[in-house]
């Protein structure tokens, strides 16, 4: 017979697949996890117990959380509502509010901060949030005036083919187009002829639509050029001295018709014009009506084409992508301003592109040190690491990844980014690699996980300004629970660990903020489902906690109310939507065991209890560790090993309970002797424990027996052959 002990020191892997249950050889396995229930990874790649919560609000409707920094010093967080908004501190307090807003779904809400100004998006439009000395305030997403008393916003060429004819160049005038492609919804929009806004004052019919001209429009020109037979319509020309530019939209053997482009004062007479397919002379000119034209446009912004669902900040420019109808369109505002979209060609102009192969709609785009694009139809980015300048001419998305993207937005991650893929099950990072020439590439980081990722919602990246070493990336599943991902070194498979978190109740959300992480949680309460927002503390073993007060007597006519002889007080918690609900009592180590909540929040309490208690719900914290099936032996191969004992390293526990097979050994608490007022003392020592009985694959189960910190260090494994 022979016996060898097996320790295991490190746990950076979480929980892996099932499937890996037979996967006795494999290295993955000395690192990992058979289960695990609310328990997290350290640095120091030891497990221990997830921090509780502590309630701070309850608020219906509530979706997600942002932090904002509109001054130095000065840290908000945005509370994103179904049909409202929030501006709140860090205790949760309304600073502002705002209700209704104006969309309907917190989901389809995005944000990005820039300083005082702060733009909020989705496909009901585009607003933004002001702060000025300590006033908020909401206000439309104006694009800025530029010359000519025009509006400096994106436009879009949607109905090509489609020629409109003015009236007149000045004025009030109607404008008629080659078909009909004009709504009622036109009105109070600007279309642009030549490049010349018109300002849509009234609709006529899907053909014809009243307006006025913002600046005179091109004028069109009858040009006389004695023999037009080298000219063709729809020949761009242009004038060799004066640099008129125009179109070609009819000619007779000696006349061209030209709608002007460029340069209003019309080419020279006896001036060259040259065109692809031939140059004549100009020997007379001549000013005619309107011409019918194509080259006119619209606003690729409007309540028509609908509004960017997604929007970020890169080198002072403000960049919005996933345009209903351009799906490929990306758009950067000028560095001027983050709502001036003049399009041109001088290095800081707004830059409208369409970008990669067989149209792919643009999804997300995220500043990661480099500009991030996701898409359906693969990953592209821009590079900004170098200090390079986005600019009209420079401005060139590569693919580097034929990856799509799910509709969850990315978050941004120790210079590289996170993402859920297409196919919803599947956490992905994008990573810069190499030691000198650096290169995007992309990986997907949870298949050894994936019983873990349950149909993702939301991702939520590390603390910006955490103290903690620890960094984390939450996956918030559809199911309500949590997958806490850590990571050690680098992104990839063989250092990135998942672990299950959950709740009395459903993750809603969970945001970096104010430090730490706070979360948006479905609450099943006796009185129904409540949605409450709590934040994560290292000071907390139990969720949504609240504080408690001293202990006041109970009384009865104005007399302290006494059974057995012992007088009965209560303490208050304020948390008014517990009332009915069994919680624990806990505080500093000690545990008072469950109370019932009475209505207003009073806890019943006899024995008394420490300062700083608090009451919460409790959750279950546990891990199973591989069973050691295959070890050195020369019986190897013929049997299985069988565990036969085993012990736990534990730090700074409470208590502990360990379930191997069908027995149960408990540790910690109180012993005999102690003063049970006073908070039972912490273990860090190593728990002993036997294996009763034989199985295919033995079971260990670790958890915690009563609200309080468990931390595992090593688990031993004492197996025979």
């Amino acid at each position: 017979m022979s016996k060898q002990t097996i320790t295991q020191r490190d746990f950076m892997l979480g929980a892996l697949r099932p499937g890996f249950l037979e996967g006795d050889d494999l290295e993955l396995r000395g690192k990992s996890l058979r289960e695990a229930r609310n328990m997290r990874v350290e640095a120091t790649r030891s497990l221990r117990d997830r921090p509780g919560t502590f309630l701070v609000r309850d608020l219906a409707g509530s979706y997600d959380i942002i932090e904002i920094r509109p001054k130095t010093g000065e840290v908000y967080g945005l509370l994103i509502r179904d049909s409202g908004l929030d501006v709140i501190d860090a205790q949760g307090r309304s600073l502002w509010s705002l209700s209704p807003a104006p969309w309907s779904s917190g989901a389809d809400v995005w944000v990005e901060p820039f300083s005082e100004t702060t733009v909020i998006g989705g496909s009901w439009g585009i607003k933004k949030l002001v702060y000025d000395a300590g006033t908020w305030s909401f206000q439309d997403f104006d694009f800025a005036r530029a010359a000519g008393n025009s509006v400096a916003q994106p436009y879009w060429v949607f109905h090509k083919g489609v020629t409109i004819t003015p009236s007149a160049t000045t004025g009030t005038i109607t404008i008629t187009a080659s078909a009909a492609v004009f709504t009622p919804q036109y009105v109070g929009l600007r279309i642009r002829y030549g490049e010349r806004e018109i300002l849509i004052t009234g609709f006529t019919s899907p053909s014809v639509l009243v307006g006025v001209v913002q600046s005179p429009l091109p004028p069109s020109w009858s040009l006389f050029v004695g023999d037009a037979s080298s000219i063709n319509v729809g020949d761009a020309v242009i004038g060799q001295v004066t640099d008129f530019q125009g179109v070609v939209v009819g000619k007779t053997s000696n006349t061209i018709s030209v709608v002007t482009t460029e340069f209003f004062e019309g080419p020279d007479n006896g001036e060259k014009l040259s065109a692809p397919s031939g140059t004549v002379t100009v020997s007379f000119k001549q000013t005619i009506a309107p011409l019918p034209s194509s080259i006119w446009d619209e606003p690729l912004i409007s309540p028509i084409r609908g509004y960017p669902r997604a929007g970020a900040s890169a080198g002072g420019r403000l960049t919005l992508v996933d345009f209903p109808q351009v799906p490929d369109a990306i758009c950067l505002s000028s560095t001027r301003d983050i709502n001036d979209f003049e399009i041109g060609a001088s290095d800081d102009d707004a830059i409208l592109r369409q970008a990669g192969e067989n149209t792919p709609r643009f999804l997300h785009v995220l500043n990661a040190g480099d500009l991030l694009l996701f898409s359906d139809k693969g990953i592209y980015y821009v590079e900004l690491r170098s200090g390079n300048l986005i600019t009209p001419t420079s401005f060139n998305p590569v693919q580097f990844d034929r990856r799509a993207a799910s509709a969850v937005r990315p978050v941004a991650i120790d210079d590289g980014a996170a993402f859920v893929e297409a196919s919803g099950q599947t956490i992905a990072s994008c990573r810069l690699t190499g030691n000198v020439n650096l290169r995007w590439t992309v990986r997907s980081i949870s298949i050894y996980h994936d019983q873990l990722i349950n149909a993702p919602v939301k991702l939520c990246g590390p603390s910006l300004y955490s103290v903690s070493p620890e960094k984390y990336l939450f996956v918030v599943n559809r199911d309500g629970t949590l997958a806490a991902m850590s990571w050690f070194e680098e992104f990839s498979m063989e250092t990135i660990g998942f672990l299950r978190w959950d709740t009395q109740g459903r993750f809603v959300s969970i945001s970096p903020i104010f430090g730490g992480h706070w979360m948006i949680v479905d609450r099943d309460l006796s009185a129904g489902t409540i949605r409450t927002i709590e934040r994560l503390s290292e000071d907390a073993v139990v969720d949504c906690s609240c504080a408690v007060t001293p202990p006041s007597p109970l009384l009865l006519n104005g007399s302290p109310l006494e059974v057995n002889g012992q007088e009965l007080s209560i303490v208050t918690s304020g948390a008014a939507l517990l009332e009915g609900q069994t919680v624990q009592l806990v505080g500093n180590g000690w545990y008072g065991g469950p109370r019932v909540v009475d209505p207003g929040g009073a806890v019943p309490d006899v024995e008394g209890y420490p300062s700083g208690a608090y009451i919460g719900l409790d959750f279950a914290v546990s891990c199973k560790p591989w069973p050691v099936e295959v070890i050195n032996s020369p019986r190897a191969g013929m049997l299985k090993a069988r565990v036969i004992r085993g012990s736990i390293s534990v730090k700074d526990t409470l208590t502990a309970s360990v379930r191997a097979n069908n027995s149960t050994k408990r540790f910690g608490g109180h012993s005999f002797g102690d003063d049970l007022s006073a908070p039972a003392p912490l273990m860090t020592r190593v728990l002993k424990f036997s294996v009763v009985g034989h199985r295919d694959h033995p079971e260990i189960e670790i958890s915690r027996t009563v609200p309080g910190p468990i931390k595992v260090l090593a688990i031993t494994q004492e197996v025979q052959v």
